[in-house]
């Protein structure tokens, strides 16, 4: 089977909207043909597949087909001849209407009205004007066509975003490919905070498991380095860093957190008033470096005293600062002249590591949870040029048992079972399906595909943390473009915009019936993909869909299975799944799992009723068989993983 492409696949399924009753608008102009007269100058007219009762303005001959323009009206159809045939009988031509319209008479137009008459659209002015702006940019025609087309047919606002919007999901470019280039454009200007917070928020949502781990490995690694108390755990934290390569076996622990405090003024000075009494405990502890030398023993004194006061002031139960006792014994020791100026660096470092745990209380914080800047300063500052260091940071973490007591010693490899443990605990559990479930809920909620629908709900009930939940992709981006930023940079992220809103627009409800479409970058170990995925079904009274009756569609390609669609039909909790592959023997590898699965489903009260393999003749087998269903989606790549369900 070859990729599907996701846009096509959705306007194949628009022939289900030549069903639905023809809605008419005043101005717009349809081709038709009269099929019947009645007193009163009403007459039946064909326009299209649909016939219609209008009440023309003027009298008119059965059997002739004109150009109506809709008039204003209430209770019928009020149609007025735009355009009568020539003298020899035949149909009026498209040029005459062009002129009629005022429009040029050129192959473009024309083009896009025997479009808009094929397809039965609704021909306006505006509309035709429109549509032939927006096809001057484009770089396919066809495909440009038919986002107009479903832009019309499934009446969603006509304006060039949604037009772009629609575009987007026709064109074979991931979601992940777009995410990893808005990054890399990123990554050349981070001078805004919009594009500091959007980089850290792509980075978040695109990194593999993989990466995660070795991050979470990383972090802990840092704070056993700096918070720990034990001297030896700390030493075996840094020789660690060191042996991985993400520390320099020259470089000492002195210099580097030299460096990051150098680097921490920096940032916090560019924050808010909220965080001075940190910025002033960090500038204090910067003028203690700096009167560490000879001859300045009484300034090194006075920069002590300053930070003590400042930090008894502010205990820890208001600010977060915690008890600083080196830094007392310290004072004590160089005020009873037992400690000569400049302080060895041991001392220097001791100190250091007192300084960082207690302002970053974040230190002894569980790791899962978001670690403070200042800390994620360090840790990135340590990783900045680490690209091996990482992959042997994840090498080591799936290294069994044999292998570590042969390459380390006892305290490391004490340190890297705790490090499996953490990593363990922030890793997504995909066999669990609670897990699964809220990770993708989460990733939906990052990405802001329902961005608009939060904002609507913290206008009408304001939360305290009502703008952290809508501080996500989607108006990161549109806050990014009304900002001063390079072209590059803004020409990524307006295609991102329009990817994920055209997502947003292709969710509709039909009447009762109710349709989500969305697509999401997912990441497993060592791989990224996107999951596209498409829910139909009846509303219940809270605006959900019917578990009960409902249609769920995968279209995966798996690195074993290949290109596999899943079709779980529901209907009464009785579940019916149907799976189309190439693969011959899959019903006979699949089958030692039914009995689990059936029993996983009875435990979510859902009966399986039947699974269905079919092995598909050819594309348009595939295409045909589903047209059927209404609003289908198909992604044209998804790099995944096999699952076992």
């Amino acid at each position: 089977m070859r990729p599907f492409n996701i846009g096509q696949k959705l306007l194949r399924q628009e022939k289900t909207t030549d069903q639905k009753s023809l809605s008419f608008r005043s101005g717009q102009i349809v081709n038709g043909k009269v099929l019947k007269l009645y007193p009163n100058q009403i007459a039946s007219v064909q326009i299209g597949s649909h016939k219609v009762i209008a009440q023309l303005e003027t009298p008119l001959s059965v059997n002739d087909r004109h150009w109506f323009q809709v008039q204003a009206g209430e209770g019928k159809v009020h149609l007025k001849v735009f355009e009568t045939p020539s003298e020899n009988g035949k149909p009026p031509m498209v040029e005459n209407l062009l002129k009629q319209l005022t429009l040029p008479v050129s192959k473009e137009n024309a083009a896009l009205i025997q479009f808009f008459l094929r397809e039965q659209l609704p021909i306006t002015k505006d509309s035709i004007q429109m549509a032939t702006e927006w096809l001057k940019g484009s770089h396919s025609f066809h495909d440009s066509m038919q986002a107009i087309k479903l832009q019309l047919s499934k009446q969603l606002p006509y304006t060039k975003d949604v037009f772009l919007s629609i575009l987007s999901v026709m064109k074979d470019e991931s979601l992940s490919s777009m995410l990893d280039q808005l990054q890399s454009q990123l990554k050349t200007d981070l001078s805004s905070d919009t594009a500091s917070r959007l980089s850290s928020l792509i980075n978040e949502i695109s990194m593999t498991e993989k990466e995660k781990a070795s991050n979470i490995a990383l972090v802990q690694l840092v704070k056993e380095w700096v918070g720990s108390f034990g001297k030896e755990r700390s030493e075996t934290a840094f020789k660690l860093l060191q042996n991985l390569g993400f520390i320099a076996k020259d470089e000492s622990e002195d210099a580097i957190l030299n460096q990051a405090v150098e680097k921490w003024v920096g940032k916090e000075n560019k924050l808010s008033g909220q965080t001075n009494g940190r910025l002033l405990s960090v500038n204090l502890f910067k003028e203690i470096l700096a009167n560490n030398q000879p001859g300045k023993r009484e300034e090194f004194i006075l920069s002590l005293t300053k930070l003590q006061n400042h930090l008894e002031g502010n205990p820890a139960g208001s600010s977060g600062y915690g008890d600083v006792k080196e830094l007392k014994h310290l004072l004590t020791e160089v005020r009873a002249n037992n400690l000569p100026i400049p302080l060895s660096e041991g001392k220097i470092t001791s100190l250091s590591k007192e300084i960082f745990r207690a302002l970053i209380p974040e230190i002894n914080m569980d790791t899962n949870k978001s670690p403070d800047s200042s800390l994620s300063l360090l840790t990135s500052m340590i990783a900045k040029n680490g690209e091996q260091a990482f992959m042997q940071l994840a090498k080591v973490l799936s290294m069994d048992d044999s292998d570590l007591t042969i390459k380390f010693s006892a305290q490391e490899q004490a340190l890297l079972a705790n490090l499996k443990k953490e990593v363990q605990i922030g890793s997504v559990q995909w066999e669990n399906s609670h897990v699964v479930n809220e990770q993708i809920k989460k990733v939906i909620r990052i990405m802001g595909l329902s961005y608009e629908h939060e904002a609507f709900k913290i206008l009408k009930q304001p939360e305290v943390d009502g703008i952290n939940k809508i501080d996500t992709l989607k108006p990161l981006l549109m806050r990014l473009l009304n900002e001063e930023a390079p072209a590059h940079i803004k020409d990524a992220a307006e295609k991102l915009l329009h990817k994920i809103t055209g997502f947003q627009v292709l969710s509709q409800e039909v009447g009762p019936i109710q349709q989500y479409i969305f697509q999401i970058p997912l990441s497993f170990w060592d791989k990224k993909t996107d999951l596209t995925m498409q829910w139909s079904g009846k509303k219940t009274e809270n605006g959900k869909i019917d578990p009960n009756y409902c249609r769920v569609l995968f279209y995966l390609n798996l690195d074993f299975l290949k290109e596999t669609i899943v079709d779980l039909q529901v209907q009464n909790r009785v579940m019916n799944i149907t799976i189309i592959n190439d693969k011959n023997d899959l019903k006979m590898l699949a089958a030692p799992l039914f009995a689990n699965l059936k029993e996983g489903l009875a435990i979510l009260n859902y009966q399986l009723s039947s699974i269905t393999f079919e092995k598909p003749a050819d594309n348009k087998q595939i295409i045909e068989a589903k047209d059927a269903v209404t609003s289908q989606i198909m992604p044209n790549q998804f790099n995944g993983v096999d699952f076992r369900i």
